[in-house]
């Protein structure tokens, strides 16, 4: 794919205001599609480009930049390379605009629930684990789901801050989505943090946890039984 071809299925993608009857006839419906279907990582230097190229505030520039993300992070689903998603990271870390970043950050929470993607240790994941502590409600719900997708100690310790504040009240939607990212990257000594939230009076909090507990036991379980496994261990 060309630049200008690139730049032209990015316009498409932002397409707004189209009076198709069904959603799967609009333009950007379609780009959309068409996006999802690309899978060539000698896209990613080109999408770089493409984004740093149009760096900055003007509505224009955000929009191909949004664009690109979607791509690029979709990309990943498909070839995932270390070098590409710290590229993608980092830019997590020069964003502001609220519905920018929370789209980001979708694309690296979909990296694990549409790829089975959990990003590997050596990857700099600050920029999400910072983002968690955003003033802004939408923001931070969105990297807290994405944490789903990025294992580690200081990624846990994240998600601890919330999952130990005592107002279930005030912080239920950020405890709603620590429940659900420590299902997937949680380990054996981070479940009494979420034994307390068996006894919730909130369904969602409850819930969330007595799958996050059975997942964390199933994993901690499944290596127990491949450490004891001599056949493993050749």
């Amino acid at each position: 794919m060309e630049k200008d071809a690139l730049l032209n299925l990015a316009g498409r993608i932002n397409t707004t205001n189209e009076t198709a009857r069904i959603s799967t006839e609009t333009i950007r419906w379609k780009a959309l599609r068409e996006a999802e279907s690309l899978d060539d990582p000698g896209l990613f230097p080109l999408l770089q480009e493409t984004i740093t190229e149009n760096d900055g505030k003007g509505a224009a520039k955000q929009e191909i930049r949004s664009a690109a993300y979607f791509i690029y992070g979709r990309l990943l689903e498909k070839a995932f390379f270390s070098e590409d998603c710290a590229f993608f990271l980092q830019r997590l870390g020069k964003e502001t605009g609220r519905a920018l970043l929370s789209s980001m950050l979708d694309r690296v929470k979909d990296w694990r629930q549409r790829a089975g993607i959990l990003l590997p240790l050596e990857l700099d994941t600050t920029p999400v684990r910072e983002l968690t502590r955003s003033r802004y409600p939408l923001v931070r719900h969105s990297a807290l789901h994405a944490l789903s997708a990025c294992p580690g100690a200081e990624n846990r310790e994240a998600l601890a801050f919330y999952l130990t504040q005592e107002d279930e009240k005030a912080y239920q939607y950020e405890i709603y989505y620590a429940n659900i990212a420590m299902q997937s990257i949680g380990e054996a000594g981070d479940i009494p943090l979420l034994e307390r939230f068996l006894k919730s009076r909130r369904p969602d909090l409850k819930i969330t946890a007595q799958y996050a507990i059975r997942y964390i036991t199933d994993r901690d379980a499944a290596k127990s039984v491949l450490a004891d496994d001599p056949a493993e261990r050749r």
